[in-house]
Protein backbone atom coordinates (compact mmCIF):
# COMPACT_ATOMS: atom_id res chain seq x y z
CA UNK A 1 0.00 0.00 0.00
CA UNK A 2 2.39 2.51 1.20
CA UNK A 3 5.91 2.73 -0.72
CA UNK A 4 8.62 0.35 0.72
CA UNK A 5 10.91 3.11 1.81
CA UNK A 6 8.66 3.68 4.63
CA UNK A 7 8.83 0.05 6.10
CA UNK A 8 10.62 -0.43 9.52
CA UNK A 9 12.92 -3.17 7.96
CA UNK A 10 14.12 -0.97 4.98
CA UNK A 11 14.86 1.29 8.07
CA UNK A 12 16.93 -0.93 10.29
CA UNK A 13 21.02 0.49 10.67
CA UNK A 14 23.02 -2.31 8.88
CA UNK A 15 24.97 -3.60 12.17
CA UNK A 16 21.45 -4.27 13.83
CA UNK A 17 20.19 -5.91 10.88
CA UNK A 18 21.54 -9.62 11.87
CA UNK A 19 19.70 -9.70 15.37
CA UNK A 20 16.24 -8.55 13.29
CA UNK A 21 14.05 -10.88 12.24
CA UNK A 22 10.14 -10.19 10.58
CA UNK A 23 7.44 -12.04 10.09
CA UNK A 24 3.54 -12.56 9.48
CA UNK A 25 1.60 -13.63 11.92
CA UNK A 26 -1.72 -16.09 10.81
CA UNK A 27 -3.79 -12.53 10.74
CA UNK A 28 -1.54 -11.23 8.04
CA UNK A 29 -0.08 -8.16 10.58
CA UNK A 30 3.88 -8.06 10.11
CA UNK A 31 6.26 -8.34 13.73
CA UNK A 32 9.75 -7.31 13.07
CA UNK A 33 11.77 -8.21 16.14
CA UNK A 34 15.39 -6.81 17.21
CA UNK A 35 17.06 -8.75 19.71
CA UNK A 36 20.34 -7.56 20.97
CA UNK A 37 21.68 -9.69 23.67
CA UNK A 38 22.41 -7.54 27.08
CA UNK A 39 21.22 -4.28 25.43
CA UNK A 40 17.64 -4.43 24.31
CA UNK A 41 14.59 -6.33 22.51
CA UNK A 42 12.08 -4.73 20.18
CA UNK A 43 8.91 -6.10 19.17
CA UNK A 44 6.44 -3.95 16.99
CA UNK A 45 3.77 -5.46 14.85
CA UNK A 46 2.90 -3.03 11.84
CA UNK A 47 -0.95 -1.97 10.27
CA UNK A 48 -1.16 -0.23 6.82
CA UNK A 49 -4.20 0.97 8.09
CA UNK A 50 -4.91 3.49 5.53
CA UNK A 51 -2.70 4.98 2.55
CA UNK A 52 -0.17 7.66 4.12
CA UNK A 53 -1.26 5.93 7.66
CA UNK A 54 0.98 3.40 9.52
CA UNK A 55 0.39 2.51 13.42
CA UNK A 56 2.54 0.27 15.13
CA UNK A 57 2.13 -1.37 18.32
CA UNK A 58 5.69 -1.11 19.85
CA UNK A 59 7.43 -3.13 22.84
CA UNK A 60 10.96 -3.03 24.42
CA UNK A 61 12.92 -4.13 27.20
CA UNK A 62 15.80 -1.41 27.50
CA UNK A 63 18.26 -3.62 29.40
CA UNK A 64 20.90 -0.38 28.30
CA UNK A 65 19.76 2.74 28.20
CA UNK A 66 18.90 3.62 24.98
CA UNK A 67 18.98 6.88 23.12
CA UNK A 68 19.06 8.43 19.35
CA UNK A 69 22.69 8.76 20.06
CA UNK A 70 23.18 4.79 18.93
CA UNK A 71 19.83 3.94 17.19
CA UNK A 72 18.66 1.23 15.68
CA UNK A 73 16.70 2.85 12.66
CA UNK A 74 17.13 6.37 10.71
CA UNK A 75 13.97 6.69 8.84
CA UNK A 76 14.48 8.65 5.53
CA UNK A 77 12.35 11.62 4.19
CA UNK A 78 11.67 12.65 7.59
CA UNK A 79 10.39 15.72 6.15
CA UNK A 80 7.20 14.03 4.59
CA UNK A 81 6.55 12.44 8.07
CA UNK A 82 4.74 13.37 11.32
CA UNK A 83 4.84 11.21 13.94
CA UNK A 84 2.24 10.66 17.08
CA UNK A 85 3.50 8.64 19.88
CA UNK A 86 0.98 7.23 22.69
CA UNK A 87 3.27 5.90 25.65
CA UNK A 88 1.22 3.09 27.09
CA UNK A 89 3.73 2.50 29.57
CA UNK A 90 7.36 2.68 30.87
CA UNK A 91 9.63 6.29 30.76
CA UNK A 92 11.67 8.49 28.57
CA UNK A 93 12.99 12.30 28.39
CA UNK A 94 13.20 14.27 25.39
CA UNK A 95 15.90 16.73 25.18
CA UNK A 96 15.06 19.94 24.01
CA UNK A 97 18.01 21.74 24.03
CA UNK A 98 21.60 21.36 25.21
CA UNK A 99 21.31 18.96 28.60
CA UNK A 100 17.63 19.93 28.84
CA UNK A 101 15.38 17.61 28.83
CA UNK A 102 11.07 16.36 29.33
CA UNK A 103 10.34 13.55 31.05
CA UNK A 104 7.54 11.19 28.87
CA UNK A 105 5.32 8.74 30.73
CA UNK A 106 2.43 6.64 30.78
CA UNK A 107 -0.19 8.22 29.10
CA UNK A 108 1.69 11.16 27.21
CA UNK A 109 1.18 12.35 23.92
CA UNK A 110 4.03 13.45 22.35
CA UNK A 111 4.99 14.83 19.00
CA UNK A 112 8.52 15.89 18.51
CA UNK A 113 9.03 16.76 14.80
CA UNK A 114 12.26 19.11 14.65
CA UNK A 115 15.29 17.67 16.67
CA UNK A 116 18.18 19.91 17.00
CA UNK A 117 21.66 18.30 16.75
CA UNK A 118 22.16 18.65 20.08
CA UNK A 119 18.47 16.81 20.81
CA UNK A 120 18.51 13.36 22.89
CA UNK A 121 16.08 10.77 23.59
CA UNK A 122 16.60 8.21 26.31
CA UNK A 123 14.47 5.09 27.08
CA UNK A 124 14.85 2.80 29.84
CA UNK A 125 13.60 -0.37 30.93
CA UNK A 126 10.23 -1.77 29.80
CA UNK A 127 8.08 0.75 27.95
CA UNK A 128 5.35 0.25 25.03
CA UNK A 129 3.85 2.48 22.59
CA UNK A 130 1.58 2.97 19.94
CA UNK A 131 3.06 4.91 17.23
CA UNK A 132 0.58 6.35 14.29
CA UNK A 133 2.70 7.40 11.22
CA UNK A 134 1.34 10.24 8.72
CA UNK A 135 3.07 10.22 5.53
CA UNK A 136 2.36 13.21 3.37
CA UNK A 137 3.58 11.99 0.14
CA UNK A 138 1.65 9.04 0.17
CA UNK A 139 -1.52 10.84 1.10
CA UNK A 140 -0.97 13.05 -1.53
CA UNK A 141 -0.25 10.07 -4.19
CA UNK A 142 -3.45 8.10 -2.75
CA UNK A 143 -5.95 11.18 -1.78
CA UNK A 144 -8.49 9.80 -4.00
CA UNK A 145 -8.70 6.93 -1.39
CA UNK A 146 -10.47 9.63 1.19
CA UNK A 147 -13.52 11.60 1.08
CA UNK A 148 -12.54 15.40 0.43
CA UNK A 149 -12.87 16.44 4.92
CA UNK A 150 -10.59 13.13 5.18
CA UNK A 151 -8.15 14.38 3.15
CA UNK A 152 -8.18 17.95 4.31
CA UNK A 153 -8.76 17.17 7.46
CA UNK A 154 -4.78 14.73 7.71
CA UNK A 155 -2.97 16.85 5.83
CA UNK A 156 -4.28 20.18 8.25
CA UNK A 157 -3.13 17.83 11.26
CA UNK A 158 0.18 16.96 9.06
CA UNK A 159 1.13 20.52 8.45
CA UNK A 160 -0.09 21.95 12.13
CA UNK A 161 2.66 19.12 13.47
CA UNK A 162 4.93 20.05 11.38
CA UNK A 163 5.01 23.95 12.81
CA UNK A 164 5.58 23.01 16.10
CA UNK A 165 8.83 22.53 17.56
CA UNK A 166 7.98 19.79 20.76
CA UNK A 167 4.54 18.97 21.64
CA UNK A 168 3.49 16.57 24.91
CA UNK A 169 0.47 16.56 26.42
CA UNK A 170 -1.28 14.12 28.74
CA UNK A 171 -4.19 12.40 26.58
CA UNK A 172 -7.67 12.54 28.42
CA UNK A 173 -9.48 9.67 28.87
CA UNK A 174 -11.10 9.77 25.81
CA UNK A 175 -8.43 8.89 24.02
CA UNK A 176 -6.93 6.43 26.17
CA UNK A 177 -10.28 4.34 25.46
CA UNK A 178 -9.56 3.80 22.58
CA UNK A 179 -5.97 2.50 22.68
CA UNK A 180 -7.49 0.01 25.48
CA UNK A 181 -10.06 -1.01 23.00
CA UNK A 182 -7.12 -1.20 20.29
CA UNK A 183 -5.28 -3.79 22.90
CA UNK A 184 -7.67 -5.79 24.31
CA UNK A 185 -10.31 -6.25 21.31
CA UNK A 186 -10.35 -9.48 20.04
CA UNK A 187 -10.90 -10.24 16.26
CA UNK A 188 -12.72 -13.07 14.21
CA UNK A 189 -10.20 -12.76 10.99
CA UNK A 190 -7.98 -10.07 9.78
CA UNK A 191 -10.26 -8.14 7.35
CA UNK A 192 -12.59 -7.39 10.62
CA UNK A 193 -9.14 -5.99 12.31
CA UNK A 194 -8.38 -3.78 9.82
CA UNK A 195 -11.57 -2.35 9.78
CA UNK A 196 -11.71 -1.66 13.15
CA UNK A 197 -8.41 -0.64 13.39
CA UNK A 198 -9.02 2.16 10.70
CA UNK A 199 -11.51 3.28 12.20
CA UNK A 200 -10.04 3.70 15.66
CA UNK A 201 -6.84 5.62 13.99
CA UNK A 202 -9.40 8.28 12.00
CA UNK A 203 -10.94 8.66 15.73
CA UNK A 204 -8.08 9.52 17.12
CA UNK A 205 -6.59 11.68 14.03
CA UNK A 206 -9.91 13.93 14.38
CA UNK A 207 -9.64 13.93 18.50
CA UNK A 208 -6.07 15.63 17.27
CA UNK A 209 -7.33 17.40 14.94
CA UNK A 210 -10.09 19.10 17.58
CA UNK A 211 -7.31 19.10 20.12
CA UNK A 212 -6.14 22.21 17.80
CA UNK A 213 -2.86 21.23 19.15
CA UNK A 214 -0.57 24.34 17.31
CA UNK A 215 -2.62 26.17 20.33
CA UNK A 216 -1.65 23.78 23.24
CA UNK A 217 0.39 25.49 26.05
CA UNK A 218 3.68 24.11 26.34
CA UNK A 219 4.58 24.86 29.90
CA UNK A 220 6.35 21.61 30.62
CA UNK A 221 9.43 21.90 32.87
CA UNK A 222 13.00 20.60 32.03
CA UNK A 223 15.15 19.31 33.81
CA UNK A 224 18.90 17.58 33.56
CA UNK A 225 19.82 14.78 32.40
CA UNK A 226 21.54 14.30 35.99
CA UNK A 227 18.80 15.71 38.02
CA UNK A 228 16.32 13.10 36.32
CA UNK A 229 19.34 10.56 36.93
CA UNK A 230 18.98 11.33 41.06
CA UNK A 231 15.04 11.52 41.02
CA UNK A 232 15.34 7.92 39.34
CA UNK A 233 17.62 7.01 41.85
CA UNK A 234 15.36 7.99 45.01
CA UNK A 235 12.39 6.21 43.64
CA UNK A 236 14.44 2.90 43.38
CA UNK A 237 16.12 3.77 47.01
CA UNK A 238 12.43 4.20 48.52
CA UNK A 239 11.51 1.03 46.61
CA UNK A 240 13.67 -1.19 48.10
CA UNK A 241 13.01 0.74 51.85
CA UNK A 242 9.34 0.76 52.72
CA UNK A 243 10.05 0.04 56.23
CA UNK A 244 11.48 3.85 56.94
CA UNK A 245 10.21 7.00 57.27
CA UNK A 246 12.68 9.13 55.25
CA UNK A 247 11.79 12.99 55.24
CA UNK A 248 12.15 14.63 51.46
CA UNK A 249 14.70 17.22 53.10
CA UNK A 250 17.00 14.39 53.72
CA UNK A 251 16.55 12.65 50.44
CA UNK A 252 17.59 16.36 48.96
CA UNK A 253 20.56 16.53 50.86
CA UNK A 254 21.75 12.99 50.89
CA UNK A 255 21.60 13.17 46.86
CA UNK A 256 22.22 16.85 46.30
CA UNK A 257 19.30 17.56 44.84
CA UNK A 258 17.14 21.20 45.55
CA UNK A 259 13.87 20.30 47.38
CA UNK A 260 11.66 21.48 44.99
CA UNK A 261 13.70 20.41 41.62
CA UNK A 262 13.23 17.13 43.46
CA UNK A 263 9.42 17.59 44.15
CA UNK A 264 8.87 18.54 40.53
CA UNK A 265 10.89 16.22 38.54
CA UNK A 266 9.39 13.63 40.76
CA UNK A 267 5.48 14.34 39.57
CA UNK A 268 6.93 15.40 36.36
CA UNK A 269 8.20 11.47 36.18
CA UNK A 270 5.57 9.72 37.29
CA UNK A 271 2.39 11.69 37.32
CA UNK A 272 1.62 12.34 41.16
CA UNK A 273 3.90 13.67 44.28
CA UNK A 274 6.11 11.24 45.34
CA UNK A 275 4.52 11.11 49.33
CA UNK A 276 1.73 10.02 47.57
CA UNK A 277 3.32 7.43 45.14
CA UNK A 278 5.01 6.40 48.25
CA UNK A 279 2.27 5.64 50.37
CA UNK A 280 -0.08 3.82 46.98
CA UNK A 281 3.43 1.75 46.91
CA UNK A 282 3.37 1.00 50.62
CA UNK A 283 0.11 -0.09 49.95
CA UNK A 284 0.38 -2.29 47.16
CA UNK A 285 3.29 -4.48 48.44
CA UNK A 286 1.23 -4.72 51.89
CA UNK A 287 -1.81 -5.91 49.55
CA UNK A 288 0.56 -8.23 47.80
CA UNK A 289 1.82 -9.88 51.46
CA UNK A 290 -1.19 -10.54 52.80
CA UNK A 291 -2.38 -12.25 49.87
CA UNK A 292 1.01 -14.61 49.09
CA UNK A 293 1.78 -14.79 52.84
CA UNK A 294 0.71 -16.11 56.11
CA UNK A 295 2.86 -13.48 57.51
CA UNK A 296 0.64 -11.95 60.54
CA UNK A 297 -0.84 -8.29 59.91
CA UNK A 298 1.41 -6.84 62.84
CA UNK A 299 4.72 -8.07 61.04
CA UNK A 300 3.20 -6.73 57.62
CA UNK A 301 2.83 -3.75 59.49
CA UNK A 302 5.99 -3.39 60.42
CA UNK A 303 7.57 -4.00 57.14
CA UNK A 304 5.65 -1.17 55.30
CA UNK A 305 6.96 1.24 58.33
CA UNK A 306 3.86 0.88 60.95
CA UNK A 307 5.06 0.46 64.48
CA UNK A 308 1.30 0.14 65.45
CA UNK A 309 -0.59 -2.58 63.41
CA UNK A 310 -4.02 -0.74 64.77
CA UNK A 311 -2.79 2.41 62.97
CA UNK A 312 -2.26 -0.14 60.15
CA UNK A 313 -5.37 -1.24 60.22
CA UNK A 314 -7.57 1.81 60.07
CA UNK A 315 -4.89 2.84 57.43
CA UNK A 316 -5.05 -0.39 55.20
CA UNK A 317 -8.84 0.06 55.27
CA UNK A 318 -9.12 3.63 54.52
CA UNK A 319 -7.07 3.23 51.35
CA UNK A 320 -8.22 0.16 50.22
CA UNK A 321 -11.53 0.09 51.74
CA UNK A 322 -11.38 -3.21 53.75
CA UNK A 323 -9.73 -4.53 56.92
CA UNK A 324 -6.45 -6.31 56.23
CA UNK A 325 -7.88 -9.31 57.71
CA UNK A 326 -11.20 -9.22 55.99
CA UNK A 327 -9.02 -8.42 52.40
CA UNK A 328 -7.09 -11.83 53.43
CA UNK A 329 -10.02 -14.02 53.53
CA UNK A 330 -11.39 -12.46 50.55
CA UNK A 331 -8.31 -13.49 48.30
CA UNK A 332 -7.58 -17.21 49.99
Amino acid sequence: MNDDKYKIERNVLKQYSPYTNCYYDEKGVKHVCINVPAKFKFHMMEYELLPGIIAYFNMCDFIQRYTNKDPVFKLKNTEELSVFNYMVSGQAQIGVDENKYIPIKENDIFIHTKPTENSLYSFYGKTSFIHIVIIESEIYKHKETYTIEYYKLINKLFLLSKKEENIIFKSENHIKEILEDLKKHTFKDEISQKVYYQIKIIEIITYLYELNIGEIKNDYKTYTDAQIRVVRKIKNHLSRDIASYISLEVLSNSYGINLTTLKNCFRDMYGKPLYTWYREYKFLRAKELIKNTDYPISKIANMIGYKSSSKFTKAFKKEMGVLPSSYRKKKK
